[in-house]
């Protein structure tokens, strides 16, 4: 009996894969009159003002059709489905084929999220970790537009450290590098600001008291949870590291002391659950 073959590597299932996710394709043919160039632009158009993004028409003469295309923005569904409504009389949605491109910049922030999510993985490489993202914001809207001003700044920090300096002038991100800056160092490093939060900052760009804490005293792997994921120490372990140093500096001290009222808040409550437990074992 014949032993079956193995099944291949991930890096070489990876390898088949398609390079682009597969755009919507016309659930019929095309009518006999062609698409002229001034109708397809205001097709075009109609979808630009819809979706507030450049869409662009692109003649594929071996097809006989146009091609609709735009970076980030809306998805494919979406732009398939208002097509029908914006379509000139005599024109038809199988004239059109509708292609959406991923920016550099949406494909980094994808990263930074995935990484701290725990899904970028350097042994598949730059290749897979991209088709990998490709597949994860193929329905996601405007997948460049960071969720507010932290992650904006984290995202500007990743791509200006994976931009080498050019004397031909501004260069581009390279894609592989911010991969490799993200799978290796994690993403605390692309925190924009690493002081404690005072009253007046409420941008979110400064450390809360936790994470203060957390950036300050984490070790192992509650290190390498907080520089991969952000994830922060226990409540009671970050007062404590704070309450053990015995030298804690100021700014360690004040956070430690904005927590002591949950840290008391929590500490009431398991009281109150073992007493429960207890009484109840009484009667």
């Amino acid at each position: 009996m014949a032993t079956p073959a193995p099944h291949p590597p991930r890096r070489e299932a990876l390898a088949q894969a398609p390079a682009q996710p597969p755009a919507l394709t016309p659930d019929r043919a095309g009518p006999g009159r062609a698409v002229r160039g001034p109708e397809a632009r205001r097709v075009a158009d109609r979808l630009s003002a819809r979706f507030r993004v450049p869409v662009e028409p692109q003649d594929e003469p071996a097809g006989g059709r146009w091609t609709l295309r735009w970076y980030d923005g809306p998805t494919v569904a979406a732009v398939r489905c208002a097509l029908g409504r914006l379509l000139p009389d005599g024109v038809a949605a199988a004239d059109f084929a509708v292609r959406r491109d991923v920016t550099v910049r949406a494909l980094a922030l994808a990263a930074i999220r995935e990484t701290r999510a725990g899904a970028m993985h350097r042994a598949v490489g730059s290749w897979g970790q991209r088709y990998h993202l490709e597949r994860l914001l193929a329905e996601r809207e405007h997948p460049d537009r960071p969720e507010g001003p932290r992650e904006a700044a984290m995202l500007e920090r990743l791509l200006a450290a994976a931009t080498a300096e050019s004397a031909r002038g501004p260069a581009a991100p390279d894609l592989s590098r911010a991969f490799d800056l993200v799978a290796r160092d994690g993403v605390a490093w692309l925190l924009p600001d690493h002081r404690l939060a005072g009253p007046a900052d409420r941008d979110g760009l400064a450390l809360t008291p936790l994470e203060y804490l957390t950036a300050r005293y984490a070790a192992g792997v509650h290190r390498t949870a907080w520089e991969t994921a952000l994830a922060v120490l226990p409540l009671r372990t970050a007062v404590a590291a704070a309450h053990d140093d015995l030298r804690p500096e100021p700014d360690a001290a004040r956070a430690a002391l904005a927590l002591l009222p949950a840290l008391r808040a929590q500490l009431a409550a398991e009281l109150d659950t073992i007493g429960d437990r207890l009484a109840a074992a009484v009667v």
